[in-house]
């Protein structure tokens, strides 16, 4: 295990750990955080979440498979990018979750366009920074095989993000 950090996937519930494929939100553990997601199932609470919490919505787009396996964030594939984007954007934006290949054209139109450009048929992972109320897209990341470059372009992204919306909010007149 490099870096320490292995993933895996449990849906918590009175204290105890249940698989969380079917669940509308997923409990991951990577290394000593615990991470949770939502399906896209529930983006209203996602949405609902984020406005509270004034962070964007990271939706994330990759495979279930991930979900059930262990690896580092810096795995050089699409499954530690995957890891890398649920680690390093677990405290800074509300996470929701799309299986790219079974969701794929099923989900908010405005995601499914932006997961599709600028190519058609992206490879996944593939970020999508949304404002909360999942009306805008604020940057995108497309997936990167070299884990230093990939992180560096969703930390870029994050921050073109987070700016945007520090940009939209109203100005208190206190």
């Amino acid at each position: 295990m490099k870096n320490g950090i292995c993933l895996t996937l449990a849906l918590v519930i009175g204290g105890a750990a249940f698989p969380a494929f079917g669940a509308d939100k997923i409990v991951l553990h990577i290394g000593n955080a615990t991470i949770s997601a939502y399906r896209t199932a529930d983006l209203e609470s996602a949405k609902q979440e984020a406005a509270t919490a004034h962070k964007p919505i990271a939706w994330i787009a990759s495979t279930s498979k991930v979900l059930g396996e262990s690896g580092t964030i810096t795995r050089p594939d699409g499954r530690g990018a995957t890891f890398h984007a649920f680690y390093a954007l677990r405290s800074r934006t509300v996470l929701v979750f799309e299986d790219a290949f079974e969701e794929n054209h099923k989900v908010l139109p405005l995601v499914d366009a932006a997961l599709h450009t600028p190519v058609k048929n992206y490879t996944p992972p593939k970020v999508i920074f949304l404002n909360p109320d999942a009306t805008e897209v604020l940057a995108t990341v497309e997936y990167e095989p070299d884990a230093e470059k990939g992180a560096q372009a969703l930390a870029s992204a994050l921050t073109q993000a987070e700016a945007k919306l520090k940009a939209a909010q109203p100005v208190s007149k206190n």
